[in-house]
């Protein structure tokens, strides 16, 4: 038995085959996060370049007070060749969001990021950890755990035809130091000075 599908006016966008299933399948849509990526992709193949800045965005790139990143991080117990690789690890990441700012779902990826990274710092480090006078190691562990992670994971997933931003762990530390520098975190409980 041949079956014959004619349809030329509409177009398919998506197609599942299951021949011979014996068990479960689960569809599921596109996340807004791997839109994004997939429309990061095609903006720049089309180098379709954005001249505005997105609020949210502009938030997170806006220095909020006069302490700077090295600064912050001596008040948080590093030493000096830790905020020598911080530096490095926030320039690295800075080159990126220079080379990258001017596409509209660059910029709004890197907002959504920034958010979580800020969220989750200040659920599982700073409230927790930082204001109880933890020790570095057990702060930089929960980092790592809880914030670096974590976000690994979500691009990982969602970003995984990423052909652009390509971040791997070094970036994402990056963009925590990113914020540093930008006094929307910090590494000591300055509430209590």
């Amino acid at each position: 038995m041949n079956q014959e599908i004619e349809n030329k006016d509409n177009q398919i966008e998506n197609q599942l085959n299951i021949n011979d299933n014996s068990g479960a399948i689960y569809l599921s849509k596109k996340s807004r996060f791997s839109k994004r990526f997939e429309k990061l992709n095609q903006e720049v193949a089309n180098d379709e370049r954005y001249e505005g800045v997105m609020e949210d965005f502009k938030y997170y790139i806006t220095k909020l007070d006069g302490v700077d990143m090295p600064t912050k991080l001596v008040d948080g117990g590093f030493n000096d060749s830790e905020i020598i690789e911080a530096t490095r690890r926030k320039e690295k990441y800075a080159k990126k969001l220079e080379i990258n700012r001017f596409f509209e779902s660059a910029q709004w990826i890197d907002s959504q990021l920034f958010a979580k990274i800020k969220i989750d710092f200040e659920a599982f480090v700073e409230f927790p950890l930082i204001n109880n006078g933890a020790s570095k190691e057990e702060i930089i562990r929960a980092v790592v755990e809880k914030v670096i992670a974590p976000i690994l994971d979500l691009i990982n997933v969602e970003g995984e035809n990423d052909e652009v931003l390509n971040y791997n762990a070094e970036d994402i530390f990056g963009m925590v130091y990113y914020l540093t520098g930008k006094c929307h975190i910090n590494w000591k409980n300055y509430d209590s000075i």
